[in-house]
């Protein structure tokens, strides 16, 4: 690798430049790779993509796979830590809707949203962002599957979809357990034991119970923040009485709590902006602000709960050369989320967000074998779920002082604190077909073609009111219909909405793939998506608001995937583009007096590009390298009339300033228009490049080092879709490393796991990255989890 040793390798950075030497390494080491050692290549994984059983690598769409043991070795408890290590995937289960966004595509954060990257567990959707935060428990692997899957996965997974497969029940007695412990009370105990009951029956039974006590000091509250706490079990049952049939049961529950809070950033701001407002309020109080402080200001109480509960049914029969499957779905949960919006230890500004949402699913396909010159698979699909929320729960203590030193506002003085309360319930049925053929011209050209058509008819009813808070975290009890007028003069109209739709559509996909030598196949997708929208968006003042219209995409990809040197070295790479059309976002706005406004809309239309390269190479038995790289160009085509940003809303308010004058010499506009500008979570350029090391120690001991660079450009995280440059993320650095002592029969291993060496600060989306009420040029954030050491043991039989 004499090439990695040039003076522009040198100045480049680090993370580009063993990039590079991957790439130049496996061409330039061809000699000494085919050398290696016997045994020496990459281990192969199969996927479910497309619904049954295939060899990664000869899937034509652009993937990764996260396996159990990287989940095991790395403690990556929930997607929100798998998605830290991940190019161009973004996940965050925060605030009313929460974010997942893949290439710079998801959604917005209304409750009425379904994501546009869909979570499928064992065949069933998961489109609530909420479930995002659940914990893990004994997952065999996790498929990130990238563009559009309408075909097979369908219901909304307009940008992506994350496939997770669960371990099943096996004839084989056996299990497995781990053990953690580390820094900030970071704690997991989990386990799995299999038992064949007989020649036709087995049982899996799973349980995990994982969490940490905080890296911030919470004098106010009295604890340490965040304080997480995650509990799941399962047990599957498999009835298998012959080899046509089988059919596996698998009934699980988890409670999930997150005690934690924000911190107040910009405080004080910047110029031109003053302190004001809740900013204010906090320099008076002398309390610590930023993120450079581990000092958490927060009102005791705040954090999120999710209780879920899931039963599901599948069953398989193969007959005549095909197989036949049904997969039945119950899943629910409740989740309740208490957030401090003042980050203040005073009591001036709480929210409080609830929802209560069933689901029933049922799946009906049939496939015929693989490999054959006509493969086929048609399928049914029906979906029925119930969503019960309370999205907006506000209570406003800080406007006390206001209602008492004003005598227009006697009336609502017995009814303070003053609060904001809203319903939102929404019934949806959806109904498809689905099918693909592929045909398998040669034995190596391929054409394939898939279409799904979806029926999605939603009801809702929503109502805003104002009332008392009669509880610190909501507790909302309405004002007397006589009152409301004089309390929307505070803090603006009310809304309700109740509302109806029927979106349907027919979405088409297509793909052509040809194998060059039997280990490089070069491939060319085409994909439509389709989401449904929302029913009406409201009345506010009496004018009715237009529904969310239905998001639709057409998704290009041209890619190759190769193997070489015997399987030693993998290389992929791919180029991506998607047309966006009626994007569904929220914008947040705010009343004069600082209270956030969430409103729901359709953006033009976005384009998400981009190229994505993956490669791995066994260097050696002992020695290996891995790296994945994405570069992203997602932009808005067409989105004008968006909320100001911070800036642009102060210096309308103080054009005369000269700092406002300099930097809107035409003046401010009353809304901007975010054409050309980027989408939130996307980085120009991210990726990770991890190597291993295996040193074989005396009496067959192993001792595995690894360590892994994880880099992002800057990209905007913020949920006010404003590109507010107050919000947005800078370029980081991440190390993570571990070392691995291994038994000499592999059956127990010891890892010290090290996160975050380079002590990064990592804005988190959603509620973790917003404006903060009251106080322009101030920011309310959450920071992921500083450098952390953490020492496990695992066991498995």
């Amino acid at each position: 690798m004499s090439g990695c040793n040039s003076g522009r390798a040198r100045s480049a950075p680090l993370f580009t430049t063993l990039t590079i030497c991957l790439i130049y390494g496996t061409a330039a080491s061809a000699q000494s790779a085919n050398n290696a050692a016997a045994g020496n290549a990459l281990e192969e994984i199969v996927v479910t993509a497309e619904k049954r059983s295939e060899r990664l690598q000869d899937v034509p769409i652009s993937a990764q796979v996260v396996t159990a043991q990287t989940l095991h070795e790395q403690n990556l408890n929930s997607l929100q830590d798998m998605a830290q290590t991940l190019p161009s995937v973004h996940i965050n289960s925060t605030g009313s809707g929460g974010q997942l966004f893949i290439r710079g595509v998801g959604s917005g954060t209304s409750q009425s949203f379904d994501q546009s990257v869909g979570t499928f567990i064992d065949d069933i959707y998961h489109g609530r962002a909420h479930t995002s935060g659940g914990t893990f428990l004994d997952v065999d692997r996790i498929e990130i599957l990238k563009g559009p899957q309408s075909t097979f996965f369908g219901n909304n997974a307009i940008a992506g979809a994350l496939n997770v497969v669960t371990t099943k029940p096996t004839d084989t007695f056996g299990g497995w357990a781990r053990l953690l412990y580390g820094q900030f009370g970071q704690y997991a105990a989990e386990s799995a034991v299999n038992v064949p009951l007989n020649d036709v029956l087995a049982v899996r039974l799973a349980g995990t119970l994982n969490g940490l006590n905080g890296w911030q000091e919470n004098p106010y509250a009295g604890e340490h923040q965040p304080k997480d706490d995650n509990q799941a079990g399962r047990i599957s049952v498999l009835f298998k009485p012959s080899a046509d049939f089988d059919a596996l049961l698998k009934v699980e529950g988890s409670h999930n709590k997150d005690l934690s809070g924000s911190q107040i950033g910009g405080c004080p701001p910047p110029a031109p902006f003053v302190p004001a407002g809740f900013c204010k309020t906090a320099m008076t109080l002398g309390i610590p602000t930023g993120l450079n402080s581990n000092v958490n200001t927060t009102d005791e109480g705040q954090g999120v709960t999710l209780n879920t509960t899931e039963d599901v049914l599948t069953l398989n029969y193969r007959r005549w050369g095909q197989t036949f499957t049904s997969v039945t779905g119950f899943y629910d949960y409740h989740s309740a989320q208490s957030i401090d919006a003042d980050g203040t230890p005073s009591q001036l500004l709480n929210l409080q967000i609830e929802e209560r949402y069933h689901q029933f699913s049922q799946e009906l396909r049939v496939a015929s074998q693989a490999g054959q010159t006509i493969e086929y698979l048609a399928g049914a699909y029906f979906q029925m779920d119930h969503l019960n929320g309370h999205p907006t729960d506000l209570t406003y203590y800080f406007l006390t002082p206001t209602i008492l030193g004003n005598a227009a506002f006697a009336p609502l003085v017995p009814s303070l604190p003053l609060a904001g309360g809203g319903t939102y319930v929404q019934n949806e049925h959806s109904y498809a077909l689905f099918g693909s053929l592929g045909w398998n011209v040669t034995e190596q050209l391929k054409v394939s073609a898939g279409l799904r058509g979806s029926w999605v008819y939603k009801t809702n009813q929503a109502n805003n009111f104002y009332g008392q808070g009669t509880e610190a975290w909501g507790g909302v009890v309405a004002l007397p219909a006589n009152l409301q007028p004089l309390a929307a003069k505070i803090l603006g109209a009310t809304t309700a909405a109740n509302g109806s739709l029927s979106n349907s559509d027919y979405i088409p996909s297509a793909k052509l793939q040809y194998k060059i030598t039997p280990d490089v196949m070069a491939y060319f997708s085409y994909s439509n998506g389709f989401k449904a929208g929302v029913p009406t968006g409201g009345v506010v003042n009496g004018v009715a608001v237009p529904a969310i219209l239905p998001e639709n995409v057409d998704a290009y990809e041209l890619g190759i995937k190769s193997e070489w040197l015997d399987h030693r070295v993998l290389l992929n790479l791919d180029a991506f583009r998607s047309n966006y059309n009626n994007l569904q976002v929220t914008s947040a706005i705010f009343t004069p007096l600082g209270v956030p406004v969430i409103v729901t809309t359709n953006a033009a239309s976005s384009r998400s590009q981009g190229l994505e390269f993956e490669g791995q190479w066994a260097v050696a038995e002992n020695f290996r390298l891995s790296s994945a790289l994405t570069y992203l160009d997602s932009h808005y085509v067409s989105y004008p009339n968006v909320t100001l940003t911070g800036i642009q809303t102060y210096c309308r308010a103080h054009p005369a300033l000269a700092a406002c004058a300099a930097q809107f010499p035409g003046g401010v506009p009353v809304l901007q228009d975010l054409s050309g500008r980027p989408t939130g979570f996307a980085p120009r350029v991210s990726g990770n490049l991890t190597a291993s090391y295996i040193a074989n120690l005396p009496r067959e001991y192993r001792l595995t080092a690894s360590a892994s660079g994880i880099y992002s450009s800057s990209y905007y995280y913020a949920n006010n879709g404003t590109d507010d440059d107050l919000l947005k993320q800078g370029g980081y650095g991440r190390l993570d490393s571990q070392l691995t002592l291994e038994s000499p029969d592999r059956r127990w291993a010891l890892d010290l796991i090290g996160k975050n060496l380079t002590d990064r600060i990592i804005v988190e989306g959603g509620t973790g990255g917003t404006s903060l009420p009251t106080s322009l040029g101030s920011t309310l954030l959450r920071k992921v989890q500083p450098r952390n050491f953490a020492l496990q043991v695992r066991y498995h039989w």
